[in-house]
């Protein structure tokens, strides 16, 4: 039998398996991406060979671009205006401090150097916008709630890649020429990299609206719906390419500026109507197969002999790194209030930190770590002890956060009518 056979089958089966749990899900109040991971981790248990594979190139081109893209594209205009300068503020101040703040902790509380708890902050940190995504839609979150949570997903994922990418640059240089890497972490450093990362940055963002605008130049002229739909899927997976292989910009903001330009303007304005509702479920079809494979395929991978050895170090990792999300959200939030029309309440708040989870795109990112790496082992166990944590015990207690949030909702809307 060819390996091509095999592929398809495993994949028949992953889908399968997935159809069964989407039945029995709709009867429970635990959200469908959570009982795929369990799914998966049952499969690595039971030892069943299984040839798929989550590689970082599977993760960051194939699968995640899907997943933002259709996030981005059904973006609305109203809502995405309303929230984008908080979700702003949250990542340009939020994100930054959090991962000083967990690398300085985690120097400490893991007993590594400095440069390799910030390594392993920027991973493991940034919300996971498939995880976003997936729980907030399957629990049915307040509308400006989950446009918050996914776009502050969104921004934060794309500048934690290009993060990434430039630190683990920097510590492989250090390591391959056999320079120590104590003391690695300097100001000058500090200031080279954040403004690498603002380019890289700027620049993802820029690269997407420039394919995006061209994309929906073409679009007025192509109206036949299946060749609108070509454009559409080009787009996504082309600009990603554009500026992550080609210009070395961040492909993932690339990505959600083509989406969110294709949400808000250019189904309202290029794209006729009776495409729009076409285009979202395909769209919607593809990310959630995207999602279904991507999930069960992290509770695969989960090496749990590995966790059971470093189990105390994952449990002080997770409650550092929810108490990290806790000091960034809620002072950053009291900030925003005060400088934003649109203010958060504190109820929305809880929401966005317990919702904020680390799952599907922090192992992709480990996973394409070197195994050479000083302390490799010990980053990896606390990446994915952290992810398995994050989606089932966050994931499984979602649905009751949120129903504190529509109370609050109820109780605040039976006022004002009062």
């Amino acid at each position: 039998m060819s390996d091509l056979v095999v592929l398809v089958g495993e994949l028949m089966l992953v889908l399968g398996i997935a159809a069964v749990v989407r039945a029995l899900a709709t009867r429970v109040r635990i959200p469908f991406t959570v009982v795929l991971v369990v799914v998966g981790f049952a499969i690595s248990v039971s030892q069943l060979q299984v040839s798929l594979d989550l590689s970082p190139d599977l993760v960051m081109k194939v699968l995640l671009p899907t997943i933002i893209f259709q996030g981005a594209e059904e973006t609305k205009p109203g809502h995405f205006g309303d929230v984008l300068p908080e979700a702003i503020l949250m990542v340009v101040l939020g994100l930054p401090f959090a991962v000083l703040l967990l690398g300085l902790a985690g120097s400490y509380a893991f007993g590594v150097p400095l440069v390799i708890a910030l390594l392993y902050a920027v991973i493991v940190y940034p919300i996971d916008p498939v995880a976003v995504l997936a729980i907030f839609r399957d629990t049915e979150a307040p509308v400006r709630l989950g446009v918050l949570a996914e776009t502050e997903s969104h921004l934060s994922e794309g500048f934690a890649i290009v993060t990434f990418s430039t630190l683990l640059a920097l510590v492989w240089e250090q390591v391959q020429t056999g320079q120590s890497i104590e003391g690695l972490v300097t100001v000058p450093e500090l200031v080279n990299l954040a403004v690498e990362i603002t380019w890289v940055s700027l620049g993802g963002l820029a690269v997407g609206l420039v394919t995006g605008g061209l994309v929906l130049l073409v679009l007025r002229y192509a109206v036949e719906e299946m060749a609108q739909l070509l454009f559409l899927i080009i787009l996504p997976y082309g600009s990603y390419l554009l500026a992550e292989e080609l210009l070395h910009l961040s492909g993932v903001l690339a990505v959600v500026s083509a989406g969110l330009l294709i949400g808000t303007y250019g189904k309202a304005k290029v794209i006729r109507a009776e495409t729009v509702e076409f285009v979202e479920e395909i769209w919607r079809t593809a990310a959630f197969l995207a999602t279904t494979v991507l999930f069960v395929l992290v509770g695969i991978r989960v090496p749990v002999d590995h966790l059971l050895n470093f189990m105390p170090l994952i449990l002080v990792a997770a409650v550092l790194v929810f108490l990290v999300r806790a000091l960034s959200v809620y002072p950053v939030i009291k900030l925003v209030n005060r400088s934003s029309t649109g203010r958060i309440p504190l109820d929305y708040q809880h929401v966005l930190v317990w919702g904020g989870m680390h799952t599907v795109v922090p192992i992709a990112l480990f996973l394409s770590v070197p195994d050479a790496l000083p302390y490799h082992d010990k980053l990896g166990a606390m990446v994915f002890g952290v992810a398995v944590l994050s989606i089932v015990v966050q994931g499984i207690l979602m649905p009751y956060v949120l129903q504190t949030t529509e109370t609050m909702d109820s109780m605040e809307g039976a006022i004002d009518s009062d």
